[in-house]
């Protein structure tokens, strides 16, 4: 399965982000009870270098049950350590099985904090 491309979404630094994809099969969410999940967002998708990691294991990424949501969030304090810029992205979920599969990829925004 090729992951689905989601560009033109993204934060300005210091704001709270709070996103939250649904993973559906033919329209119907598929239970992602006890999945774990992974995301970073790098300057480049070659760089082996995380500018910041969203996951289930530091608390950033949150899995649902038989909704198929990943609520993916970040703090406002979280954000304000970013560097505006682009930023490439996927999420990688796993089953507790062991089956990995990038749902989502793309590009993201950072945007530059005018107002502190």
């Amino acid at each position: 399965m090729l992951a689905g491309r989601y560009n033109g979404f993204g934060f300005t630094q210091g704001d709270t982000f709070v996103t939250a994809p649904v993973w559906k099969i033919n329209g119907t969410p598929v239970s992602v009870t006890d999945y774990t999940a992974k995301m970073s967002l790098r300057k480049s998708p070659n760089s082996s270098t995380s500018v910041f990691d969203f996951s289930t294991a530091n608390g950033r990424i949150v899995t649902g049950t038989v909704d198929g949501k990943f609520t993916i969030t970040a703090s406002s304090t979280d954000t304000a350590t970013i560097p505006a810029g682009t930023y490439y992205y996927d999420l990688e979920i796993t089953s507790p099985a062991s089956v990995r599969t990038t749902l989502l990829s793309g590009v993201l925004t950072v945007a530059k904090q005018v107002t502190s």
